[in-house]
């Protein structure tokens, strides 16, 4: 309400703005502050609580702040009149005029909402917290808005399960809160090449690379120089979890000796070898080259290609399908009828890929099924046999692990 009394105050607003400092207003008459909802309530008495009123009588806003005032009590920094400002902004403006002027300066709404009686702060700041950048390796950190608990090591916060609580003697007396957006945007694993081991115990170490916890062997664990890197405790339940993922695909690596010049890129867990001149040819010198325990790299060079991958190299347009380590070419309509354009698309080094491709036949204990035939047939001894239904099932043959490929791959192969 706009009376003849406050538009006298209004008037007065740029000296009392500058008196309020040097000579406060008498006890009875201020307050320095006032609660949200007692500012609405203001806002309600003079502008039916709409704070972005203007109806042209040189009153502007929720509180009905006069463009002298709002100037004088530096309205201004947030907008050129107070119905322009959102509430929070018209609220702190106005805290600035009770402070000044007192409830008179709305000399019946501000008493009526008992604007002078209330001294709580409308906006009070927050607690602060720690950024998790400053804390030490092994600081448990939560969130202030759940239950979720990680650790820090090397920058990222490793989940903590509750079954890890006891066994790797983690103390949640001592968790340290961080700001919520700080805890949610920690990476989930160790940055590549940390050193891990399990923290309830154990002698096996693990380097870690993509989120994938690679053995490191016992020979590899001087002769490769992971025991000059500091060894991190990991939570079991993580590093349980990290020990069945498997390197990103793309990714370069090489024997951590690096006595050993050869160079491999990392395809759904096996490490395919990439020739000299494919090496700057295709691209692979301008990735990350991480190094990896000698023992590991063996094994993963030996691995198979998942059955089923779909692969094809940068300099020949021909798709290939993996089946027990033959690649085995596909026209347009098998790629499609198979299903295999719903797959990803492998690109990996054409020496390689032409060697697994010139393999006469699937490694013996490959499943395969040709579109249109129910039959799955079991490659053994170079040769197929039909498998019947009662192979399979719990703890025997597995469906899943059936290759789709063309018909003519299958017709052959020679019965058993």
């Amino acid at each position: 309400m706009r009376s003849a009394a406050r538009k006298k105050s209004a008037l007065l607003a740029t000296a009392t703005a500058l008196l309020a400092i040097a000579a406060p207003l008498a006890a009875g008459t201020t307050a320095s502050a006032a609660s949200v909802s007692t500012w609405d309530k203001v806002a309600q008495c003079e502008a039916s609580g709409n704070w972005s009123i203007n109806t042209g009588n040189g009153y502007y806003g929720g509180l009905q702040i006069s463009m002298s005032t709002w100037r004088a009590f530096g309205g201004t920094d947030y907008a050129s009149r107070p119905d322009l400002a959102t509430k929070q902004q018209q609220i702190l403006t106005g805290e600035k005029i009770l402070a000044g002027q007192g409830q008179g300066a709305w000399p019946s709404c501000g008493p009526a909402a008992g604007l002078g009686a209330d001294h709580a702060d409308p906006y009070p700041s927050g607690p602060t917290y720690p950024s998790p950048a400053s804390l030490a390796d092994g600081t448990l950190v939560k969130s202030p808005n759940g239950p979720a608990v990680k650790v820090m090591i090397k920058g990222a916060g490793v989940p903590v399960a509750g079954s890890d609580v006891t066994p790797d003697h983690y103390d949640l007396g001592k968790i340290v809160l961080v700001e919520d957006s700080a805890f949610n945007g920690l990476p989930s694993a160790p940055p590549a090449g940390t050193v891990v081991h399990d923290q309830a115990g154990g002698a096996d170490r693990y380097v870690v690379i993509d989120g994938a916890a690679l053995k490191i062997g016992g020979q590899d664990w001087t002769a490769d120089g992971y025991n000059t890197r500091p060894d991190m405790g990991v939570p079991t339940a993580w590093l349980q979890a990290a020990v069945q993922r498997t390197v990103s695909n793309g990714r370069v690596v090489m024997d951590q000796t690096g006595s050993d010049p050869a160079r491999y890129v990392m395809v759904n867990g096996t490490a395919v070898h990439i020739s000299a001149a494919e090496w700057s040819a295709n691209g692979y010198d301008q990735r990350s080259l991480m190094g990896v325990p000698t023992s590991w790299l063996a094994a993963a060079t030996a691995k198979q290609l998942v059955n089923g991958t779909v692969v094809k190299d940068a300099a020949n347009p021909t798709v290939y399908v993996m089946a027990g380590g033959k690649a085995v070419a596909l026209t347009y309509a098998d790629f499609t009828g198979l299903g295999y354009d719903k797959r990803p698309l492998e690109v990996i080094p054409g020496e390689w890929l032409a060697s697994a491709a010139a393999k006469a036949v699937p490694a013996d204990g490959t499943m395969l099924l040709a579109q249109g035939d129910p039959t799955v047939w079991l490659v053994t001894g170079g040769k197929k046999r039909a498998m019947t239904e009662a192979e399979f099932g719990p703890g025997k043959a597995d469906f899943a692990n059936v290759v789709s490929v063309p018909a003519a791959l299958i017709a052959a192969l020679p019965t058993v």
